[in-house]
């Protein structure tokens, strides 16, 4: 090989180096400016101050099957026994209210964080708002003994902001924890046969409360009428609105449009593309010239031959040379003609002069209904060996 044939396939390296060099510097250069993703509120899986990866995790420890509502449509699932319904990004229609409220009714129990005014037709159906004031007071107060050993006061830390409900649509509703005489922050309704706890953002189960504060007094209370072992569901559809997802990475789409990785990879096909189009390469086998063809060897054509009859699993020619090699050999044998049918052989061998011994003529009918069954190539071989060995026994 010559120096001038050398250079145009060190340059034709060069080329793919270059672009891959390219893609590495708008990866890292995408990933340094690219700000973090904010928290979702809610999160099921988020670790963060407002996430319920901690609630989740508690629930399953207690032996809790813990199942998301989403879907294109909200529906209450029927092995429920608990549903929560944090503060929506999607609003509920009036159907779904009124579903969620039958459900409950039915005797099963659900956890309505708020709702405020944007939710109207989930105010409306259980009469519950949020006042739209929070409050500083100090302590927060048990109205009503339903949190089991749970504390007389709680410390206003534990709900730093604390937010009001609005219980006046809702007179059968109980207050259960309430800020001096302000007002509610947590309260219990019975509806139908079914219980709803109405709690106030800042008393949500969220992993700051469970962690730095005792929210977790609410729990075991919220769970006493939920047979154990039972599902509860969060309402992901409404919480997380049409995307059902947030702010999160659902599609391959999204992730093309909306991360470093995807962009880079969107760059990477149109610089490839580009980088055909100027090199002029097919997307295919080389066109071969008039000048490049050459005739076929007869051995060539020999061997086409014998791969296409091994790849259509023809072996019919492979399986009459063993059948006459058997037949021959034991037909000298036991003084029988070898041109009968299998059957008729065998009978032939039976009662032939001298009669072939039953073992070697079971050995024999095994190994001709193995030839009648069309063998693979493998089996044609594990055959042709058998007869080796049934006709050096036979003599």
């Amino acid at each position: 090989m010559t120096a001038s044939t050398r250079r145009p396939a060190r340059q034709s390296i060069w080329t793919p180096l270059a672009i891959v060099l390219l893609f590495g510097v708008f990866l890292v250069a995408a990933v340094l400016s690219t700000p973090p993703p904010e928290p979702i509120p809610y999160d099921l899986d988020g670790a963060h101050a407002r996430g319920l990866l901690g609630l989740r995790l508690w629930l399953e420890e207690l032996g809790y099957g813990v199942q998301r509502i989403d879907g294109l449509r909200f529906n209450p699932p029927d092995e429920a026994a608990l549903i929560f319904v944090y503060p929506n990004q999607l609003a509920y229609s009036t159907d779904e209210a009124a579903a969620l409220r039958a459900w409950v009714a039915a005797g099963n129990s659900a956890v309505i964080v708020g709702p405020d005014e944007e939710d109207r037709a989930l105010v409306e159906t259980f009469g519950v708002r949020l006042a739209g004031e929070n409050v500083f007071e100090s302590t927060l107060a048990q109205t009503q003994p339903l949190i089991p050993d749970g504390a007389a006061e709680y410390e206003r830390e534990w709900f730093m902001p604390a937010a009001l409900l609005d219980l006046s649509g809702a007179p059968q509703a109980v207050p259960v924890l309430t800020v001096e005489e302000r007002g509610a922050v947590a309260a219990v309704q019975r509806v139908g046969s079914g219980t709803v706890w109405h709690l106030a953002p800042g008393v949500d189960l969220t992993n700051s409360g469970l962690q730095g504060a005792q929210q977790g007094d609410l729990l075991p209370a919220i769970l006493r009428g939920v047979p154990e072992g039972a599902t509860v569901a969060f309402d992901t559809y409404h919480l997380f609105g049409l995307s059902r997802v947030g702010e999160q990475i659902a599609t391959l789409q999204d992730w093309l449009y909306r991360t470093p990785g995807g962009w880079a990879t969107l760059f990477a096909a149109l610089a490839g593309g580009l980088y055909l189009v100027l090199q002029g390469r097919r997307l295919g086998p080389p066109r071969v010239t008039v000048e490049q063809t050459r005739g076929r060897q007869a051995a060539e054509f020999v061997e086409a031959m014998a791969n296409l009859h091994r790849r259509a699993r023809e072996q019919t020619d492979l399986v009459r040379h063993q059948q006459r090699r058997l037949k021959f050999g034991l037909a000298r044998r036991c003084t029988v003609s070898p041109d009968l049918a299998d059957d008729l052989f065998l009978d032939a061998l039976a009662h032939g002069d001298p009669p072939l011994p039953e073992a070697q003529l079971a050995a024999a009918r095994e190994i001709l209904h193995g030839l009648a069954r069309r063998p693979g190539e493998r089996q044609l071989v594990q055959l042709a060996a058998a007869i080796d060995d049934l006709l050096q026994s036979a003599w």
